[in-house]
């Protein structure tokens, strides 16, 4: 069986047995980081993330851009867990006869968004390859109660995200397979895909207040995100409320798109999971407004172990499917 086969889930199911989990580690292989203890209140956190041209680089996508995606793509991991990012490291591999100036806004891109918030960036390594492959490494520090993995959702937890999805899906649709949309949801669709964002100290900051459960990052899809978090977390999950916005719902109908698929299968979103004690909700509204953060509930965490939509006819299965490292995007969303 060839890995495209396979799919990427299947693969780490499969390599799992050859990981090594240190003694006093709170996270696990299947979570979005790993970290290990180095003293009694702090645990390193570390994230490795890989941009590849061949699958990943969008048409219109300048090497700076190319470089910011990338360290978002590693720092979003930590984010999540609620880590204090300290530094980041590249690996950066392209072909011989690659141009400098566009080798050098990659890593300008890179270090650049890193220093914005105060994020070191410490070099790393170059190499010589078929294609133009960056691999993002993002360090951070948290203590072990602080950490906060994919597993701890209970029964009657709010499920909140930190914004509206379905934006990077229109931007797929647009640049790949050529279709229109209006000029400011070209634009939105653009900047989401090409710029994402994250909020670094969201998570940490729910974590002092005692306001979040469970959390992980986006960026494989909403859905594969709410399964993985109720498979790990022994639980189901209801969604009362699709995160999309109308323009994106009125994209979806004039393309015949079915909405649900293009909000939970699109992927590389950034956005955060959360699942969020119901008494704390209000104060973990509060923390987000002191963040700067969106926080939008959208359901909420039940026994059992379906991940269902509530629509007015009725539950609808939300499918474990989004990005796949192994696959085309033109496979990522299934029309």
């Amino acid at each position: 069986m060839k890995t495209g086969e396979m799919g990427e889930r299947d693969f780490l199911a499969k390599i799992s047995a050859f990981v090594n989990k240190p003694r006093g580690a709170v996270l696990g292989f299947d979570d979005d980081a790993s970290d290990i203890p180095i003293s009694d209140k702090n645990n390193l956190v570390i994230n490795v993330d890989t941009f590849v041209r061949k699958t990943d680089w969008l048409p219109g996508m300048t090497p700076a851009q190319v470089g910011r995606k990338t360290v978002v793509m590693a720092l979003s991991d930590l984010a999540a867990k609620g880590a204090r990012p300290i530094a980041t490291m590249l690996s950066l591999c392209v072909p011989e006869d690659y141009d400098v100036e566009d080798a050098s806004e990659i890593v300008r891109g890179f270090s650049q968004y890193g220093l914005k918030a105060n994020i070191p960036y410490l070099g790393g390594d170059i190499g010589m390859c078929d294609d133009v492959v960056l691999t993002g490494v993002a360090l951070g520090t948290a203590s072990p109660e602080a950490i906060v993995s994919r597993r701890g959702a209970k029964e009657g937890d709010v499920v909140a995200v930190t914004g509206d999805f379905g934006l990077t899906s229109v931007a797929f649709e647009i640049l790949i397979r050529g279709l229109k949309a209006d000029s400011d949801l070209h634009m939105d669709a653009l900047e989401a895909a090409f710029r994402p964002e994250i909020h670094i100290d969201f998570v940490s900051s729910l974590v002092k207040a005692g306001a979040v459960t469970a959390s992980m990052d986006s960026s494989d899809g909403l859905g594969i995100t709410l399964h993985t978090m109720a498979k790990q977390s022994g639980c189901g999950i209801i969604i009362d409320e699709l995160p999309v916005t109308p323009e994106v719902e009125a994209f979806c109908k004039d393309n015949k798109l079915d909405t649900m698929k293009t909000v939970m299968q699109g992927g590389e979103e950034f956005l955060l999971v959360l699942a969020i004690p119901s008494e704390k909700y209000d104060i973990a509204q509060e923390v987000a407004k002191k963040k700067k953060a969106h926080l939008r509930k959208i359901g909420s965490v039940t026994t059992g172990d379906q991940v269902v939509w509530k629509t007015e006819e009725g539950l609808r299965s939300i499918p474990f499917a989004g990005y796949d490292n192994f696959k085309e995007w033109d496979q990522t969303i299934d029309r």
